[in-house]
């Protein structure tokens, strides 16, 4: 394991200044460049050619400026094979017989993940005791209720991915740009990233993020007020980070625009986020959630006209469904509340600052 150098960023984040959190972007943007430059033919996880797995298959590049004499290095030295993510591994599935790829088609892709999370609680799902205090809801804990759900996400699946070619290729992505994974020097230039043990290549539909520090929701905004001074300490302080956060967030897309315009294409697809959530959801219900994936699929079925497909929606939820689902949500909301107290000291995955450790 090779030593990272530069300092984390989560832990100087808050106190970089605008220019070196600007030079940190434009570093993201053009690392983003060089995953863009290949295209590869089918997805799953890159490996070098002596030890990839059995199954897998020669890294084609396709289209890109790279030369035919280059392209066939490629395929030479690297394979795309069995994906390593942990949803196929994890508690038991390493020894199952599931396929985990390559794939080279999008829709097979997104199906997998719900294919083997059906095969795994068919096998190994185990109800909790109602005494349990993670217990969630009756439907959590009813492995006919995941698989049902899961067999609705397959039926649906071919309808989520985009008929825009572009943004169907594969490309090897970093999963978790989070501040965490990040290192810098003190001038804001990235010298590391950490966390690739789950990279693959996969549809860039799904891959094209805004890193989760880079995400902004409110308006706006590029200059501090005209009243800015007469605003109290607090509020100044908040209208700063505003300001910062809406100029990061603008300057990453224009870039992202000019540099990198299919990336630009996915930020900007009708209703990606409904489409994608779905598959986002479906690789982990039982030791996750059931809820946010039927909200998703619920949220979907009800916006199924405005999605622009001429065929009658695959699923469809009953009212009564409907209303057991939104009860459901109750006790879900409480589990969530613990995490939502914990929020800045942990994160879901354990992750805490130097700062929070004790």
């Amino acid at each position: 394991m090779e030593y990272a150098p530069g300092k984390n960023l989560a832990d100087v984040w808050t106190d970089m200044d605008l220019e070196c959190k600007v030079q940190m972007m434009e570093d993201i943007v053009t690392i983003q460049h060089k995953f863009l430059s290949l295209k590869f033919s089918e997805y799953g996880c890159l490996f070098y050619r002596e030890d990839a797995p059995p199954g897998s298959h020669p890294a084609i590049v396709e289209g890109g400026n790279l030369s035919h004499e280059l392209k066939h290095k490629i395929a030479e030295k690297f394979s795309i094979g069995p994906i390593v993510d942990t949803a196929f591994w994890s508690k038991g599935r390493g020894d199952m017989d599931i396929y985990r790829g390559p794939w080279a088609s999008a829709v097979d892709y997104i199906q997998a993940f719900a294919l083997q999370e059906i095969a795994w609680i068919q096998k190994h799902a185990i109800p909790r005791s109602p005494n349990d205090p993670l217990f969630v809801s009756h439907s959590q804990n009813d492995p006919a209720e995941h698989v049902s759900l899961l067999q609705r996400y397959l039926s649906i699946a071919p309808h989520l991915v985009p008929q825009e070619e572009g943004i169907l290729g594969s490309f090897l992505w970093h999963p978790d740009l989070r501040t965490p994974n990040i290192f810098v020097d003190d001038r804001g230039h990235i010298t590391s990233i950490i966390d690739w043990q789950s990279t693959s290549a996969g549809p860039l539909f799904l891959e094209g993020r805004h890193p989760h520090f880079l995400n902004y929701n409110g308006d706006l905004i590029l200059e501090l007020p005209e009243n800015f001074k007469q605003l109290d300490e607090n509020t100044q302080s908040a209208v700063k980070g505003k300001v910062t956060d809406s100029i990061l967030l603008y300057l990453y897309e224009k870039y992202t625009a000019e540099r990198n315009p299919i990336l630009s294409k996915v930020f900007q697809y009708p209703n990606g986020k409904t489409l994608t959530d779905p598959i986002c959801f479906v690789g982990n219900t039982w030791d996750g959630d059931i809820l946010p994936l039927r909200e998703s699929l619920i949220r979907i079925q009800k916006k199924w006209s405005s999605l622009g497909h001429t065929v009658e929606c695959p699923i469809n939820f009953s009212p009564e469904e409907i209303r057991k689902h939104y009860e459901d949500s109750e006790g879900w909301n409480e589990v969530q509340d613990f995490w939502d107290a914990l929020s800045g000291i942990m994160s879901r995955d354990g992750w805490t600052s130097h700062a929070t450790y004790d």
